[in-house]
């Protein structure tokens, strides 16, 4: 009985883990960008790579790429070199850039960084919102490369 009992167990798990392949990544071609510094002009040249689900999400990806390109160019237009220097900064840019990516596809992410706020009277939301992050078919977003002149 114990044997017979192991078996499913491994079947399962085998399921989950076919489900759950490896990743795709999508490497953006490289973003250059004037940044918003009023004191010197400065620009950014960002390299990115989104870490997709499945092949299945990379293809949805790569069917918004001039409206995902579009978001992420408006959205590092609006920042400046001091916020993007530090190492948290980073973090919360790859964060909003994750946001970014997939608002073309009709999902809207919560944000991490501002305080959970209520919607404002008479605004509807046709977007598909996603209590979890793990729902996107954005994983992760990868800097391949991080300059700033």
């Amino acid at each position: 009985d114990l044997v017979e009992k192991k078996k499913p167990a491994k079947k399962e798990r085998s399921k989950k883990d076919e489900k759950h392949g490896p990743p795709m990544f999508v490497p953006l071609d490289p973003f250059i960008v004037n940044l918003a510094d009023r004191e010197v002009d400065r620009y950014a040249q960002i390299g990115l790579t989104l870490e997709v689900a499945d092949a299945k999400a990379g293809d949805e990806i790569k069917s918004y790429l001039p409206a995902i390109r579009n978001n992420i160019l408006m959205l590092l237009a609006h920042k400046t070199s001091a916020d993007l220097m530090a190492p948290e900064g980073k973090e919360k840019l790859a964060r909003q850039l994750r946001r970014e990516a997939v608002m073309p596809l009709g999902i809207e992410l919560e944000d991490e960084d501002e305080a959970e706020e209520a919607p404002a009277p008479g605004k509807k939301r046709k977007r598909r919102q996603f209590d979890s992050l793990d729902d996107s078919p954005v994983k992760q977003v990868h800097f391949s490369s991080f300059i700033i002149q």
